[in-house]
């Protein structure tokens, strides 16, 4: 009985979630406030944010947001289309150079070994700096600067060309309370 059954084919699991075909970015934009780090970023009406385990916010189209919720209810995996992160890595020493704190925190870089520059990013100093990621055959573009609070680290980084990073590399966030006040 046992070498019949081990004859028999292994049944195949369908997949209840397809992978998506990203929405593409509505032209209208909306604030999202970040409350914990008094940060707003301007950002397609249309797409979603996501808070992960880890402390990060990653922010898709309507598609990709869709299959992510698919993922999960179904208990299975997939590979999701590229999105852009708020990378948050809390506790640093705020008088280290921020790049010694991006190395400290993001030490694959080194691999990369990308240009640093100083950049200004809601009313303070920021770092700017790209990198092409081998494995996605993507170039990606980070901009990593301090929370409100002086101690947690915050990388935005995404695909240089998803509509979220081109607002943000373009027009700047602002601080929550530059917008109170106005």
């Amino acid at each position: 009985m046992s070498i019949a059954m081990a004859m028999l084919p292994t049944p195949a699991f369908a997949r209840s979630c397809r992978p998506p075909t990203p929405a593409i970015a509505s032209p209208n934009l909306q604030p999202l406030n970040v409350e914990a780090f008094g940060l707003t970023l301007e950002i397609p009406r249309n797409y979603r944010a996501m808070l992960r385990s880890s402390g990060h916010i990653t922010f898709h189209d309507p598609n990709s947001f869709s299959f992510i919720q698919c993922l999960a209810r179904a208990g299975e995996y997939g590979e999701v289309p590229p999105y852009v992160a708020l990378e948050v890595h809390p506790a640093v020493d705020p008088t280290q150079p921020l790049v010694d704190l991006i190395r400290e925190r993001r030490p694959w870089l080194d691999y990369y070994a990308p240009e640093y520059a100083t950049a200004e990013f809601a009313g303070q100093t920021a770092v700017r700096y790209t990198y092409f990621n081998e494995i996605y055959q993507l170039e990606i573009a980070n901009l990593t600067f301090l929370a409100e609070d002086g101690r947690t680290l915050l990388t935005l980084t995404g695909p240089i060309d998803h509509p979220i990073m081109v607002n943000v590399l373009n027009a700047p966030a602002t601080n929550l309370s530059d917008l109170q006040a106005q």
